[in-house]
């Protein structure tokens, strides 16, 4: 242990050495600067180097240095270039590695295996805002989108670039204005169109992901996607989709974007389409998975504050539909609160409803 401990702090000692001596040159990534410390925040090389010296022999440490430095051996020669690598790659090094593969996707003697542990690794990144900024500057959303779209990859290789993607713009305005100029908003419509229920759920799911994250907090990109049929496929096809997460996802879509854009276009379509859609939503806040009849009262909520008048008819079906709700989830076992929550929370869009429905306000759920 100790002789492990010394070889260590001897490797790690050297390297420092060798760094500031410039026998191991160190330069940043494509002219990009390393990251700064958090206050109080020790460097991990440093981390190791002190554990290391703590756990040595000081007389062994000696020995091994007198050694190497008779034999004028340096680092490299001892352990290799491997090692030395190791000891200085930075977190930009892994991102150019793996979206050298990404964007090597179209060679057919590349396995889908290889690729799909570069997006995985790519991913994990990518949660970070700064590494998320630097993707298309690196090169990578480009063939991450293309990868995403084409015929080139298994299903399941695609669907893991589209959530690559999806993370990468995850409340990030830059990024997703970077994937839109690349097409992401046009392109991403036009495929969800071919997400009926004959497609795969798995790859709807994760389309429907990164195009929310796409969207989100942007009434512009929102409006464009609306003008390119998004929401229509939500309200149309999304929300009836036989997969239960399509249809969770498109819930959850239409409620964000009717908050973050109230004056979108295809709200005004809603009085040519009244009847359906409060059919199709009722139809999901009755349904036995909770969540999904929790997305649904939040979207009629959200229609009830920006359409009120329209669907304030429906007082009745929304009653009858909470109620339902709650005998399922309590007939299935579910949480007390969680389930008596699903009628409270239709109580609060009825009451909503109540101040157009010519009843001065008085709501159905009173004994509530």
């Amino acid at each position: 242990m100790r002789r492990l401990a010394a070889v260590l702090g001897f490797v790690l000692a050297g390297l420092v050495l060798a760094q500031s001596g410039g026998l191991v040159p160190i330069e940043p990534e494509n002219g990009h600067e390393g990251g700064v410390e958090a206050p109080g925040k020790k460097d991990p090389m440093s981390e190791l180097l002190h554990w290391a010296i703590e756990h040595s022999d000081p007389e062994t440490l000696k020995n091994l240095m007198e050694e190497y430095k008779e034999k004028n051996l340096t680092i490299k020669d001892i352990y290799g270039q491997e090692v030395v690598d190791a000891f200085f790659k930075t977190e930009g090094d892994v991102m150019s590695q793996q979206i050298a593969v990404i964007q090597d996707f179209r060679n057919e003697s590349l396995p889908d295996s290889t690729l799909e542990a570069a997006l995985e690794e790519l991913e994990e990144l990518l949660h970070q805002v700064d590494h998320a900024g630097n993707l298309n500057r690196m090169g990578g959303m480009k063939p991450l989108l293309e990868m995403a779209l084409g015929e080139e990859r298994g299903e399941t290789t695609r669907s893991l670039a589209l959530w690559v993607l999806g993370v990468a713009v995850q409340n990030n305005a830059p990024v997703q204005e970077e994937l839109h100029r690349l097409g992401g908003v046009r392109s991403f419509a036009e495929r969800l169109q071919l997400c009926g229920e004959a497609a795969s759920a798995q790859f709807c799911g994760k389309l429907l992901f990164c195009l929310s994250g796409l969207l989100k907090n942007s009434p512009v990109l929102q409006a464009i996607a609306d003008q390119h049929g998004v929401t229509a496929w939500m309200m149309e096809v999304g929300i009836k989709h036989p997969a239960a997460a399509v249809v969770k996802k498109a819930l959850g879509f239409l409620d964000t974007v009717f908050a973050q854009s109230p004056q979108l276009p295809f709200l005004e379509t809603l009085t040519d389409t009244r009847d359906a859609t409060a059919a199709s939503v009722l139809g999901l806040v009755e349904s036995p998975d909770v969540d999904t009849s929790e997305k649904a009262i939040a979207l009629l909520g959200r229609l009830a504050e920006l359409r009120p008048k329209l669907f304030s008819s429906f007082r009745e079906e929304l009653i009858s539909a909470a109620r339902r709700a709650q005998h399922h989830c309590e007939a299935n076992g579910g949480d007390k609160d969680v389930c008596s929550g699903l009628l409270h929370a239709a109580a609060e869009v009825d009451r909503k409803l109540a101040g157009t429905a010519g009843t001065a306000g008085t709501s159905h759920f009173q004994e509530l």
